[in-house]
């Protein structure tokens, strides 16, 4: 019978010409491939060996119900995608991988057009049997990587041990790893490759593992307006790889493995992907695009129509790719009928992609070049204010104040410094003021800024506090909000490009307005300042480095949300300047100075310690320089009489933050005292001056009342004041030895700290080994857990072999017996209970010690013999209930070719013996 049906299935093959089908060694449910259509390249799939002709035919007459029955993953024709335009999906997954690999790849049809490209975590010197696994699973070619493959369609890729993998013009590239965190993240380096060759063609699938793989390089995959899957919580053993894809909220599918593969074949088979998309949709789109961005601005409170309209259309046809829809009259209704539609359409509009220190070349020449020349021309004590447009999760802001730090300490100049990073999401920004970003980051970074600007926590690093501090993260709309002002630098990278050309003319007019002369202008390497040179120098065009120069018209730019009652009409205000008189710039500042040096008292400005910032007026009756090393500090400065009332006045202010006036105070000047009222008040109203107070000095009003008195009222007073000059010098004295017990104290607390900082840094190096024992067990154990995994699929797949052969030698009713070296019971079938007297305990018992029901004595020493001289022996022999046997007793080999047993057959032929 089987020679039969080989025969006929042979000449159909050849009648056809149709190849073999390859041979599937798991067992599943056989599914319909769907039939090939017309110019399919691809060969059809032989029909099974028990297809005849008539059930042909009743397939042809009923095609539309064959239709209607076929598996629920459609297979798309191959004719739609070119050897060099089809999707090439990158599949990211660790601990627990194995079994969401098997899930998918069972439900994926083999001749979907696409290539899938497997990444795990493998350590360099284990030898996977992955490939072997996943061949059981799918029909589709499975092929280890090696270095320059090209990658074809319906074929599945697996990434060997201990390599990163890159993909350039559909080539796959192994590298070895470099650095300490290369080997951790093959995920992350691999989709991003894969983003920055396939563009928006490129898909993403996170499934099972520990850790944070595969987040950055999803994030540039986004960026690229590629799609991305995730494995979904409930069906991951190992939640922390999808957990973490989950949390940045650019995920566009979250399902089971088995239910992946259905969704990726519809969205592929979508418009987004196909050669001509834009043909088909641009002038519908271009009737709906409107109405699309009144749904966001109702919903979000933001107008995208400041962007370029290839911009607004991709983005639109990729969300409507995602559902499936492909009428765009269609998608307006989808979105009045889900609201959240419309949020999840505003964040791909937004384009937030970015890294730290993203094109280094650019903060190299900053270090090298740009920051220590502002650096240097600042005056001491000067605050610099930075400005980051558009910084969506904060990279590029931390990684400037970060350079700001190396340059600081490169050139040995220290500044204070405000970094104000702004943007349109509220969730990013929500992200970037926490400042936990995932180990990916590493190869961005670099060694020596992690352990210096960072803090490893699990599988994540924080920003240190000395970093974040200096950088406020707010919302802000660029186009419409008002700008910073007074600022030295601005970094804008890559937002313009998204921009019409008016746009980015209004957004350049700002960013003059706001910068100060000198300010510097970063922008995307695919981003220059066009027509509007003469507001920007170029510094460097390779680096898109620009100086702000001095405009003609400064004011030129508009600034939204200034208030109404301060701004006059057009016409109005023609009208007020013709009436007014001309006056010149130099006649007002002169009038100013009339009015202050008339009417103000002189005075200072201080902060909490007393240091003098300002100067206003003649100072000298109430200041002198102290003898010794020079000071600008008002305490030590102040004459004899004023220095214990100022330090009182200054103390209560700062602690009451009320303004706190002295009458009356003998101040010696030139020999003689005079009385002078002492006023200070904290300074509001103005943010240049925050924590700083006003000290002003007035004669006093009975100075010369008590000038004009006799000489009687002079001795008193030279008495009064010997007498305070006494008490001043005790109180002196007394504070000195405050002092010097103060400054002794200070010098054991100072001793103090150097024992707690050695015991810090003790501590933290033992953390820090800690971390590393941590990681290194996390890796072990994830390597453990794959290797588990397919030695379980070895010990099932063993399982199932075992339970064919005990089936195989049950099925054929022939007694069969194995014995070891030391003639001991090893095996039996069910049919040796009818020759041999066992039971399944007599597993292991030697074979002299059982029951025989044979008519034949010499079993045992006919065993012996042929262990010994490995020649088999065949003998007729007969059961005590009168059943004849052939006995055979065959050495058994092992797949070494080593003997290691006997194997003993009774073959029934009693029926023969009869006839």
């Amino acid at each position: 019978v089987w020679s039969a049906m080989a025969t006929k299935k042979s000449q159909a093959r050849v009648k056809n010409k149709t190849p073999k089908a390859p041979v599937r060694s798991k067992r599943k449910k056989a599914t319909k491939a769907p039939a090939g259509k017309k110019g399919n390249s691809s060969p059809a799939k032989p029909r099974p060996v028990h297809d005849n002709a008539a059930q042909i035919k009743s397939r042809l007459k009923s095609k539309s119900r064959v239709k209607s029955k076929t598996a629920p993953v459609k297979t798309p024709s191959k004719a739609k995608f070119s050897h060099t335009s089809f999707p090439i999906v990158g599949i990211g997954a660790s601990a627990g991988g194995l079994q969401a690999f098997e899930d998918f790849f069972a439900n994926m049809d083999s001749n979907t057009g696409m290539a899938f490209v497997v990444v795990t975590h493998l350590h360099p010197g284990h030898v996977s049997a992955l490939p072997e696994l996943i061949a059981k699973c799918t029909s589709m070619e499975v092929l280890t990587i090696k270095d320059g493959m090209m990658v074809r369609q319906n074929c599945i890729y697996l990434i060997p041990p201990g390599v990163n993998l890159a993909i350039f013009n559909r080539s796959l590239h192994l590298t070895k790893p470099y650095g300490a965190h290369s080997t951790q993240l093959p995920i992350d380096f691999f989709f991003r490759s894969l983003a920055e060759d396939q563009k928006d063609k490129a898909i993403g699938i996170i499934m099972s593992g520990t850790g944070t793989d595969g987040t950055l390089g999803m994030r540039a995959i986004k960026g690229e307006s590629g799609m991305i899957m995730v494995q979904n919580l409930k069906s991951a053993r190992f939640s922390g790889m999808p957990q973490s894809a989950i949390d940045t909220g650019l995920v566009d599918y979250t399902l089971p493995p088995g239910r992946m593969a259905k969704q990726l074949v519809k969205y592929v088979k979508g418009p987004f992907l196909s050669p001509f998309p834009a043909v088909k949709l641009e002038i519908p789109l271009k009737n709906a695009t409107q109405k699309i961005l009144l749904q966001i601005r109702q919903r979000t409170g933001h107008d995208f129509s400041n962007y370029k309209s290839s911009t607004i259309r991709r983005r639109i046809e990729r969300r409507m790719n995602v559902h499936h829809i492909e009428n765009p009259a269609s998608y307006v209704r989808f979105l009045l009928e889900n609201p959240q539609e419309s949020d999840l359409l505003f964040k791909d509009m937004l384009i937030g992609m970015t890294s730290f220190f993203r094109d280094p070349a650019v903060y190299n020449f900053l270090l090298e070049k740009s920051l220590p020349s502002l650096l240097k021309s600042q005056p001491e004590g000067y605050a610099l204010r930075v400005w980051v447009p558009a910084c969506a999760s904060g990279e590029e802001a931390y990684s400037l104040a970060i350079s700001l730090y190396e340059c600081m300490n490169k050139v040995g100049r220290y500044l204070d410094f405000q970094i104000f990073a702004t943007d349109l999401d509220r969730q990013a920004i929500d992200f970037a003021r926490i400042g936990i970003y995932p180990e990916g980051i590493a190869p961005d970074v670099g060694a020596q800024r992690l352990k210096k600007f960072f803090l490893k926590e699990n599988n994540s690093y924080r920003i240190r506090k000395v970093i974040r501090e200096r950088v406020i993260f707010a919302l802000q709309n660029v186009i419409k909000d008002p700008p910073f002002t007074k600022l030295d630098m601005v970094s804008c990278r890559n937002l313009l490009i998204y921009l019409e050309s008016d746009t980015q003319k209004k957004i350049f007019n700002l960013f003059h307005y706001a910068l100060k002369p000198g300010g510097i202008l970063i922008l995307g390497t695919s981003e220059t300042v066009g027509s509007l040179s003469s507001l920007f120098k170029s510094v460097s065009k390779q680096y898109k480095v620009f100086l702000r120069q001095k405009s003609e018209d400064p004011f030129k730019v508009q600034i939204s949300k200034m208030p109404q009652d301060l701004v006059l009409g057009l016409s109005e205000r023609k009208k007020v300047e013709m009436e007014m008189p001309k006056i010149r710039p130099s006649t007002l500042d002169a009038a100013n100075r009339v009015f202050l040096e008339q009417l103000t008292p002189p005075g200072l400005i201080v902060n909490h310690r007393g240091d003098i910032v300002f100067i206003h007026g003649e100072v000298g009756p109430f200041m002198e320089l102290p003898p010794g090393r020079p000071s600008k500090n008002a305490l030590l400065m102040a004459r004899d009489g004023l220095k214990i009332e100022l330090a009182t006045a200054l103390k209560h202010c700062r602690e009451t933050n009320n303004r706190i006036s002295v009458k009356n105070i003998p101040v010696k000047h030139n020999g003689d005292f005079t009385f002078t009222d002492l006023t200070v008040q904290q300074i509001s109203g103005f943010p240049e001056f925050h924590d700083l107070m006003l000290v002003a000095f007035h004669v006093s009003e009975s100075q010369s009342a008590i000038a004009g008195k006799g000489g009687t009222k002079s001795k008193n007073i030279k008495i009064e004041a010997d007498k305070l000059k006494q008490e001043l010098q005790y109180t002196r004295e007394t504070l000195q030895s405050t002092i010097e017990e103060l400054e002794t104290t200070n010098e054991e607390l100072k001793s103090t700290n150097e024992e707690l900082q050695a015991t810090n840094e003790e501590l933290q190096s033992s953390g820090e080994e800690l971390e590393t024992s941590k990681e290194e067990l996390q890796s072990l154990n994830e390597e453990l857990q794959a290797t588990n995994m397919e030695l379980q699929a070895k010990v099932d797949e063993l399982t199932y072999v075992n339970d064919d052969m005990k089936n195989l030698l049950n099925s054929t009713e022939i007694a069969t017996l194995f014995l070891d070296s030391d003639l001991n019971i090893r095996r039996f079938t069910s049919a040796t209970k009818k020759v041999v007297n066992l039971i399944n305990s007599d597993e292991g018992r030697p074979i002299s010690d059982i029951l025989f029901n044979l008519k034949y004595q010499n079993l045992v020493k006919n065993c012996q013999s042929v262990l010994k001289t490995l020649v088999c022996r065949e003998k007729v022999v007969q059961t005590k209930e009168g059943f004849w046997f052939i006995m055979r007793i065959t050495p058994y080999r092992t797949s070494e070719n080593k003997i290691d047993g006997l194997v003993l057959t009774f073959v029934d032929i009693d029926k023969i013996k009869m006839v």
